[in-house]
């Protein structure tokens, strides 16, 4: 059963067996929502011997990332939390879809996370990289349990 364990105007946590969906409608303002991200993180992951999955899915907003975001973001993605790799997917479109991508994708690659991670431009292919991952985890999913569970967490 999915669960909100957070919400506010920027970004959204929902939780559900062993996956977190962080939605954000905004770039962060400061690190108050990356900080509850991690606790919440944290808990999952526990729960599940850091056998989860992170999905960050971008729906819209400015790619105005302050630096407290930007070094918040890049300590995240040095700490391996979610084993089973992170998903980022971006589903702005446009320039701002572009800048968005090229910041997580830069931040990838200068924190060298321990764990699989990946930046898409489509739910589609993140839900099917999502899925080839999830095998190696202690919960079954099938392809149309995460997609409805994404699609319900991203709405």
């Amino acid at each position: 059963m999915t669960d909100i364990a957070y919400e506010n105007d920027i970004a959204r946590i929902s939780t559900e067996r062993n996956v977190l969906v962080l939605r954000w409608a905004d770039a962060p303002r400061g690190i108050a929502e990356l900080r509850e991200f991690e606790k919440i993180g944290r808990k999952l992951t526990s729960e599940y011997d850091k056998k989860a999955l992170l999905a960050s899915v971008i729906v819209s907003g400015t790619p105005k990332f302050s630096q407290e975001a930007r070094d918040e973001v890049t300590r995240l993605t040095r700490t391996p939390m979610f084993h089973l790799g992170t998903a980022q997917i971006i589903l702005v479109g446009g320039l701002a879809g572009v800048a968005v991508r090229a910041f997580l994708s830069t931040s990838v690659l200068v924190a060298r996370p321990s764990t699989p991670t990946k930046v898409f431009a489509q739910l589609d292919p993140g839900i099917d990289w999502i899925l080839d991952r999830l095998r190696d985890g202690p919960v079954s999913w099938t392809r149309g349990d995460l997609a409805a569970f994404l699609n319900r967490a991203v709405a």
